[in-house]
């Protein structure tokens, strides 16, 4: 069973996915990256706050977006590398660019937390964090068009310099790209 079904196994208990805040089109996002903790599949923690100095690309969204979610994350990684900015090789830690994934979890109960935890350990690639938004906090501050993913990119002193929706191909793969490519 891949991950999605067994997200969309364990997810389908706690019922369908809730955007939060105001719909996308009225929606302000905050010029700076908040400073807000998520913790990932193993309990690792991350304060967006500490990866100031980097350029931060978050990609996120619900479940039913799961596989393009993935997508962007790897096209990001395969293209930065291809650039030159750094090596597979290279440690997450040392990279100029933090890529992160992070899964909009609302609406999940408290009591199945755990089983979420449990069957994300068992399907997400060993070495890589998938980041758990428990309160759907990222689609309040920056907006969510499901079942579509968003991508915040933010540079070093933590600005965000782009939110964009869609699949990783056409305009939103350029604005993403060519944002990358300023910040770099």
């Amino acid at each position: 069973m891949g991950l999605a079904a067994a997200l969309a196994a364990l997810l389908a208990l706690a019922g369908p996915p809730a955007l939060a805040g105001a719909p996308a089109e009225t929606r302000v996002p905050p010029e700076v990256l908040p400073a807000l903790g998520f913790e990932d599949q193993v309990g690792l923690r991350l304060d967006l706050g500490a990866l100031r100095g980097r350029v931060v690309v978050i990609v996120y969204g619900g479940r039913a977006g799961l596989d393009h979610h993935v997508s962007w994350g790897k096209r990001i990684d395969r293209d930065l590398q291809s650039r030159g900015v750094y090596a597979s090789a290279d440690h997450v830690g040392a990279r100029p660019v933090r890529i992160l994934a992070l899964a909009q979890m609302g609406g999940v109960p408290e009591l199945i937390r755990p089983a979420v935890r449990e069957a994300l350990r068992r399907h997400v690639e060993a070495g890589f964090s998938l980041w758990l938004d428990w309160d759907d906090r990222m689609s309040a501050l920056f907006g969510a068009r499901e079942p579509h993913s968003t991508v915040v990119v933010a540079d070093r002193a933590g600005q965000v310099r782009l939110v964009a929706w869609g699949p990783p191909e056409g305009a939103a793969w350029l604005a993403v790209s060519e944002a990358l490519k300023r910040l770099l």
